[in-house]
Order: structure tokens, then sequence, then C-alpha cells
């Protein structure tokens, strides 16, 4: 029998933190970080768009914060093309992220940033937990690869230096020379010569510069991977899931059952300390029954929005961070139907078990959240709008006790 592989994804999603980068006034940076572990081989993945397209690069980094790691990994830079998007991955050692020694493991966050010389600027950031460190303090280490880049640049830089500095002196050497000539032939053989060498050092130095640079662009093309995938679960292997879902979410496929299934005991759950806790940060929403009866033992709340600033909830911390904090990045998708839901599936005790994240939309791709990249890879209808409009929401299931988002098996 062929041994499982193991298999693991996790999504970093990002946070604008600096303004003045967005592309225009009415779309926000966003984007997200994706991490797989498949097969001994970890994959780093970077995709933003929105951004605006900036003289000096951007550049992408990991933040290392676990077991008091506290190190900060700079990956590379950050092409963003004319509509403000990029989408670029890695493939290294989990063990050795970028050539650094550093461990996927210590990966607390991601970001997106601009140095200048040893300081630099935070554009895009976002963490696995919503205790955030003080990364900025961080040690920053550079990979091996970029380090030798580094090198060699400043060894061309260094040779150019040399080159002009030799054509200087000799230029002055020439020019004594031309002025205690008495032969006027002579004077002229000297100009003819002085232009000869002056046009083949100027051809070599520009040499010398077009190759530094063709290095360079050949460098960011080798980085740069133009990837465009999407998460498709009608194909999903066990193989695939294997980390990110522990069992099947349960789903209420008969329609009688849906058409006369009420949620008369949807006070008693979620129970425990941790339901309440659920409880109380509902308080305050409205709770809805019926509007999806596909997902069993789940409460559905009512969150609305009419403006991005009502996600920013700064007089209820817990609040924010369940409710608000993960959504504010979706607020492209939101923000045309004015809500979205968020609901508390419970096991069969009727303990939570999971978070689940609604986006309102149709079931085409253009209303699906970043084409399912970020986990909202199920759709199901609401079961009060009229069925001819195709309406419904995109659902993301989230395990809070593991912070990992989890892709169902339907």
């Amino acid at each position: 029998m062929a041994q499982k592989k193991s298999y693991s994804r996790y999504f970093i999603i990002l946070q604008e933190d600096e303004k003045g980068y967005a592309l225009a006034s009415d779309k926000l940076p966003t984007g997200y970080v994706k991490l797989e572990l498949k097969n001994e081989k970890c994959k780093v993945s970077y995709y933003v768009q929105n951004l605006k397209k900036q003289a000096t690069p951007y550049h992408m980094i990991l933040i290392l914060g676990k077991k008091d790691t506290n190190k900060i990994v700079r990956i590379g830079e950050l092409n963003i093309d004319n509509y403000g998007r990029a989408d670029v991955s890695y493939e290294y050692s989990p063990s050795n992220l970028a050539d650094t020694g550093m461990n996927m493991e210590n990966i607390s966050g991601a970001a997106i940033v601009k140095f200048v010389d040893k300081d630099f600027t935070s554009v895009l950031s976002g963490f696995l937990t919503t205790d955030i460190p003080k990364w900025r303090d961080y040690e920053i280490i550079e990979s091996k690869t970029r380090k030798e880049e580094i090198k060699a640049k400043k060894q061309s830089a260094e040779v150019v230096k040399k080159e002009k500095h030799t054509i200087k002196n000799e230029q002055k050497e020439k020019n004594v020379f031309d002025k205690y000539e008495d032969s006027i032939e002579e004077v002229k053989e000297s100009i003819v010569k002085n232009e000869r060498e002056n046009s083949t050092l100027e051809e070599d130095k520009n040499r010398i510069y077009i190759e530094d640079k063709e290095e360079t662009i050949n460098h960011d093309q080798m980085e740069y991977n133009d990837v465009s995938e999407s998460i498709d679960k009608d194909n999903l292997t066990e193989d695939d899931v294997e980390i990110n879902v522990q069992d099947d979410i349960e789903f209420n496929l008969d329609n009688d059952y849906r058409k006369s299934n009420k949620c008369s005991k949807c006070n008693k759950y979620p129970k425990g300390s941790v339901g309440e806790f659920f409880k109380n940060i509902s308080d305050g929403f409205e709770e809805l029954d019926g509007d999806i009866t596909e997902i069993k033992r789940c409460r559905w709340y009512k969150v609305n929005v009419s403006d991005i600033r009502d996600m920013y909830c700064i007089n209820n911390y817990n609040k924010y961070t369940v409710v608000y904090y993960p959504m504010i990045n979706y607020y492209p998708y939101i923000k045309s139907y004015g809500h979205y839901l968020i609901g508390f599936k419970c096991d069969k005790k009727g303990n939570m078990k999971y978070l689940v994240y609604a986006i309102p939309g149709s079931k085409c791709k253009s209303h699906q959240p970043f084409g399912g990249k970020s986990g909202f890879v199920t759709w199901v209808s609401n079961e009060k709008c009229d069925k001819n409009k195709n309406d419904g929401y995109w659902l993301m299931f989230y395990d809070f006790r593991t912070s990992t988002i989890v892709i169902p098996v339907k």
C-alpha cells in the first residue's frame, strides 16, 4: 500500500499598513501569502492587487517570530505590473528558507515592504495569529543567493568607477601632451588617437554597464514566476486535504429536510465556555433562520457593512479580531451587498467546531473571492431568495483552534 503523502496549506491575508500605495483611491491594496508543504518541499507564493507601481521596488519578506526566532527573511523584489498586480512563487527546503537556514515552522507572518538603506516601510502585512509581535525590530537576514548578487553588483560598480578614473587621468595627460606639441601634424594625430582611445574606453564602459543591467534583468525574470492558480474543490483528493480537513463538514442535501428544518434548538448551542465567548461576540448582530440550510448545526448572524470604516470596530477587541479583521480585505466583494455573514458551526454535541465566513454573491467565478485561493471554495444557495437569480453565499471554514483554513469535502 502506498504511503500517504503529507500536505498542508496556510494562507496569510495581507492588510494595508501604510497609506499612499493604492492604485486608485477607491481600490485598496490587498493580497495574500500562501505557504504549502508537500513532498518535503516548501512553496511560498505571494499575490497582491491594486498596488501602485513605484520607481523603487517593493520587497517580499517572511516574518519568523515563533520559538523566539525573531528574524526577517528577505525573499526578493516584487515586480508590479501596470494593473497593480503581482503573482510570484518560490520553492525551498522547509528547513532552509531562501538558503538562510531558517525553518518553515517558525513563520508567524509575511509582509510587502519598501527598503531605504537599513530602514523599511511596511506597505502590506499579515499574520497567522491575532497576536502581532513587534516584528519591525527583528534582525534582517539575506539569502546566500542575494548576498552573491549584491556582491557582484558592487564589484561591477567598482569596475565602472575605476574605468572612469582611468579615462579622466588619461585625458589630463593627453591635454598636457597636446599643449607642448611643436608639430601641427603630430597634434592632429594625437587628437585622432585620443578620440579613438576615448571611443574604445567608452564602449568598454557601456559594455560593462549593459552586461550588468542584463544580468539584473535575467535574475528578475528568473525570480518572477507567473502563476495562475485556483482551488478546484471538485478535484480535491484525500491527500490534498489531509491536514486541512479532519473530518467532513456535514451538509443537508435533502430538499424536504431543508424546507422543514428550523433552528428551534439553536439557542442551546454552541455550548460551554467557548460557546459563551462566541455568543457574546455575536451580541448586536441580527440572527438569521432559514437563509442557509445546507450546513447542519450552524448559527448564522448578519454583519451589516455600509462603509469600510464600519469594519474597524475599536470599542470591542474580541469582536474586531473575530468578526471584522479577517474580512477587511474582502470589502470589495462585500460593499455592493452591504453585508456578510458569520456562522458558528457546531458538532453533534453542540460544541463549537468552526467559524464560517459567508460572502454574498452568485455562483459565477467573478463573485468568488480571490478565485477561491484564500479558502472561499464552497457555494451555497440563499433559501429565502429567488432561485432564478442564483443568489447565495461563498463560504470559508476556519478552525480557530489551529488557525487553519479548512477545505470541506462535500
